[in-house]
């Protein structure tokens, strides 16, 4: 007789789903067993989210400890130094090289240029604190080294390459290469009393110091050649002798070299009656 998968032999268990002998307790049983895994549900539901807070409260507590990184605490040095010059500074772009710093620093309650912005230099002193040096709208390779920055550390501040930095230097004074250099800032007013020189004073002054310049050049190698002579407007002075009418006017001059190397000098030229002219360099007669 073949198996019938339908007989009443095979199906107890759907004719007696609920047999009395052992199962009693039955429906008390199941619904015993139901709270118990709801109860135990959310019993790990609370403890997971007791440990994601955990877990969020040590991530924040982590980072909150962790060192702040080189740029932040150059921001929040040159902003302090900035606020001592400009109380309501905003500081942004910070950039380190070489022991000086550059920045753009806004002033939002301004108006004009120091709303827009100012280019701002500062030295940075060995305890990470900065002192600023400098604010303005631009600034030539001859005023940061007039600031004491020296040209590879300019390139490395504004991101030029240090070329273009030597190239702009030699454009600024004129120089065309050769043992010749060139001459600025003699242009100008000069204390006290805002004298001038005129351009046939000048052209005595500029064969005076090529005679000196142009010999030291020719020895020299070309990063060493003096490319540049600034008149600066410091200490500058004159004075006139009541008896033989020879004024005499002292200079503050800079010699530039190719590589940036800046070196002081004093300068006195003299005029007189009957065409007289006179010129030292460093209290040597030229």
């Amino acid at each position: 007789m073949p198996w019938n998968p339908f007989s009443r032999n095979n199906n107890d268990i759907y004719n007696n789903p609920y047999p009395s002998e052992g199962y009693e307790n039955y429906d008390n049983l199941y619904t015993s067993n139901g709270y118990e895994k709801s109860k135990l549900r959310i019993m790990l539901l609370v403890v997971a989210v007791f440990m994601l807070a955990c877990l969020g409260v040590i991530a924040l507590i982590t980072h909150s400890l962790q060192p702040k990184s080189s740029q932040d605490k150059n921001t929040q040095s040159a902003t302090a130094a900035a606020k001592k010059n400009t109380p309501n500074a905003h500081v942004s772009n910070v950039k380190v090289a070489d022991g000086f710093a550059i920045s753009t620093v806004q002033d939002p309650t301004a108006d004009g240029q120091a709303s827009a912005g100012n280019v701002t230099f500062f030295k940075v002193n060995k305890d990470g604190s900065m002192t600023q040096i400098a604010s303005g709208s631009s600034f030539s390779p001859i005023d940061l080294l007039g600031l004491g920055i020296p040209l590879a550390t300019q390139a490395k501040l504004t991101g030029q390459d240090l070329t273009q930095i030597q190239q702009n230097l030699a454009g600024l004074c004129d120089y065309s290469g050769g043992n010749t250099p060139g001459y600025l800032g003699f242009d100008g007013s000069f204390n006290p009393n805002g004298w001038q020189i005129d351009a046939t004073t000048l052209d005595g002054i500029e064969q005076a110091l090529t005679g000196v310049l142009g010999n030291e050049n020719a020895g020299a190698q070309q990063s060493k050649k003096v490319i540049c002579v600034n008149a600066t407007r410091e200490k500058s002075n004159f004075s006139t002798d009541a008896h033989t009418y020879i004024s005499t006017f002292t200079l503050e001059l800079r010699f530039i070299t190719a590589d940036g190397t800046v070196t002081t000098h004093m300068f006195t030229f003299a005029t007189g009656p009957n065409y007289y002219r006179s010129y030292t360099l460093d209290g040597q007669k030229i």
